[in-house]
C-alpha cells in the first residue's frame, strides 16, 4: 500500500483495516481514480472553505490543514458527525489524503463516543458560557452545518479529556506525521493539481499576459514579454489576491510558478483571473490599472513603504508554507530555470519547531549580512516579517529596484 503508519497497539481484521482496544478503527484505502477534492492543496482557502460546505452536510469539519507525510503533501481533515440512528454521542473521524494526478491513497481513523456521551461539551460549555458556545465557522461564516461548530473543540482541551474520541485522534495525527512513510514509487507520482482555462476576454479587449512584480504601495511592475512596465494600482483588488496562491499562474519550469493577470495595455483594463474554476467555469475580477515610469513610481515611496513591501514578502512565505511551498525573490526578467541572484524565503520545520529562513545565493559580500548564506528565526509574526525585511538587505546587494523584482513560487520536486 502506498501509505505505512505504526500499527502500535492495534489488532489487524484485514489487509486495510485496524483496531484499537479503544474501539477506533484504523483503514487505509487506495484509489485509482482522479481525487474528488474541490480544490488543490496549494489553494488551501478553497479547500477549506467547499470541504466546510460538504461535510456540513454531514456533521462539521473541526478543522484541515496541508501537512506533509514523509515529505509529501497531503490532507488532514478532521470532521465530526452525529451517530446514525441514536439520540446522542457522535463520530469523530480524522483522515489523511495524499492526492496524485490520476489516484490517491488516504488514511483514516475513526473514533466514537461511547458511553456517557457530551461530558466534554457539557463542562466546556459551562466555563465558556452558553452565549460563546456556538461560532461561525472559521473556513465558511455563511454555514449552517448539521452540527454546529463550537468552542468546545478548539485542542487547547484535549489535554484535560484524552479519552474523548476527538483528543485521541488527534493525538493519532500528530503521531502519523511523525512517523508515517510513504511508498518511494507512489511518492514520485505526479501531484494532484486543478488546471484553471484562460479568463474570459470582454469584446473589443486586447489583453496580453503580465507577470507581477513584488508590489510596493499603490505601485506594481509588470513583465510583459521581454519588456519590463510600471502601473499604479487603483483599487486594492491587486494586491488582495497577490502572493497567497489565489491567482492563475504561469509556470516558469517544472517547480517554479508566477502570478499572471491579463491586461490591455492601451486602457490599462485588467483581468485577475482565479487560479481555480467553481463548478467547472472559470471567474475572474475587474481591475483598472495606471502607467507610470520607474522614476515617477519611485518618487512617490519612501524607505518605510519599501521595508513594509518586504515585511509583506516574509507574511506571502508563511502563506506559502500553508499550501507546501517556498518563495523566491529575483529579477523580473529572470525566468526558465532558478539562477542566481535569489533570495528564498521559507517557513518550515526544523528540530520540532516552525522556523523564517531567507537563503542568500549568492551571500552577500558587503554589508550586515557580508558572508552569510542564511538567517533563521523562530516562525513568530513578527520574525516572519522580519525574515522579509532582511532578504530586502540582501537584495540592496543588486542595485535593483523592489518593482523590478519578481515573487517566483517553488515547489520542492517531487
Amino acid at each position: 500500500m502506498p501509505i505505512s503508519f505504526d500499527t502500535t497497539g492495534f489488532r489487524q481484521l484485514n489487509q486495510n483495516v485496524w483496531q484499537h482496544p479503544s474501539g477506533d478503527q484504523a483503514e487505509l484505502t487506495y484509489y485509482n481514480m482522479v481525487p474528488d477534492l474541490p480544490a488543490g492543496l496549494d489553494d488551501l482557502p478553497k479547500l477549506r472553505h467547499d470541504l466546510a460546505r460538504i461535510d456540513g452536510e454531514v456533521g462539521c469539519l473541526i478543522e484541515a490543514h496541508v501537512v506533509q507525510l514523509a515529505g509529501v503533501p497531503a490532507l488532514l481533515r478532521i470532521v465530526k458527525m452525529p451517530l446514525p440512528n441514536q439520540q446522542g454521542g457522535q463520530l469523530f473521524h480524522c483522515s489523511f489524503t495524499v492526492p496524485k494526478a490520476t489516484c490517491s491513497a488516504v488514511l483514516q481513523l475513526g473514533a466514537i463516543e461511547r458511553g456517557t456521551t457530551g461530558i466534554r461539551e457539557g463542562v466546556l460549555a459551562a466555563e465558556i458560557g452558553f452565549g460563546n458556545w456556538v461560532r461561525p465557522h472559521p473556513y465558511a461564516p455563511e454555514l449552517q452545518s448539521v452540527l454546529p461548530f463550537h468552542a468546545g473543540d478548539d485542542p487547547r482541551y484535549d489535554a484535560r479529556f484524552p479519552d474523548h474520541p476527538l483528543s485521541r485522534v488527534r493525538a493519532w495525527a500528530h503521531h502519523v506525521v511523525r512517523t508515517a512513510r510513504l511508498d518511494p514509487q507512489f511518492a514520485a507520482l505526479p501531484p494532484f493539481q486543478v488546471q484553471a482555462p484562460p479568463p474570459p476576454v470582454a469584446p473589443g479587449q486586447r489583453l496580453m499576459t503580465a507577470l507581477p512584480s513584488l508590489p510596493v504601495k499603490d505601485f506594481v511592475g509588470l513583465q510583459i514579454g521581454e519588456q519590463t512596465t510600471y502601473w499604479r494600482m487603483t483599487d486594492p483588488k491587486l494586491k488582495e489576491m497577490l502572493g497567497r496562491g489565489l491567482m492563475g499562474r504561469s509556470p516558469l519550469a517544472a517547480t517554479r510558478f508566477r502570478d499572471m493577470l491579463m491586461i490591455d495595455v492601451e486602457t490599462g483594463e485588467a483581468m485577475i483571473p482565479d487560479r481555480f474554476t467553481t463548478n467547472g467555469e472559470m471567474t475572474a475580477h475587474g481591475t483598472r490599472l495606471v502607467p507610470v515610469t520607474l522614476p515617477e513610481a519611485d518618487a512617490q515611496l519612501s524607505n518605510g513603504d519599501v521595508e513594509q513591501a518586504f515585511a509583506w514578502a516574509g507574511r506571502m512565505a508563511a502563506v506559502a508554507a500553508e499550501r507546501g511551498e517556498y518563495l523566491s525573490l529575483e529579477p523580473i526578467e529572470s525566468q526558465g530555470e532558478q539562477a542566481n541572484p535569489h533570495v528564498l524565503l521559507a517557513v518550515q520545520q526544523h528540530e520540532g519547531q516552525q522556523v523564517a529562513v531567507a537563503q542568500f545565493s549568492p551571500p552577500p559580500a558587503e554589508g550586515p549580512l557580508a558572508g552569510s548564506a542564511s538567517r533563521a528565526a523562530p516562525a513568530t509574526p513578527e520574525n516572519v516579517e522580519g525574515i522579509g525585511m532582511i532578504a530586502g538587505v540582501a537584495v540592496n546587494e543588486w542595485r535593483t529596484h523592489p518593482l523590478r523584482l519578481a515573487i517566483t513560487y517553488k515547489r520542492p520536486a517531487g
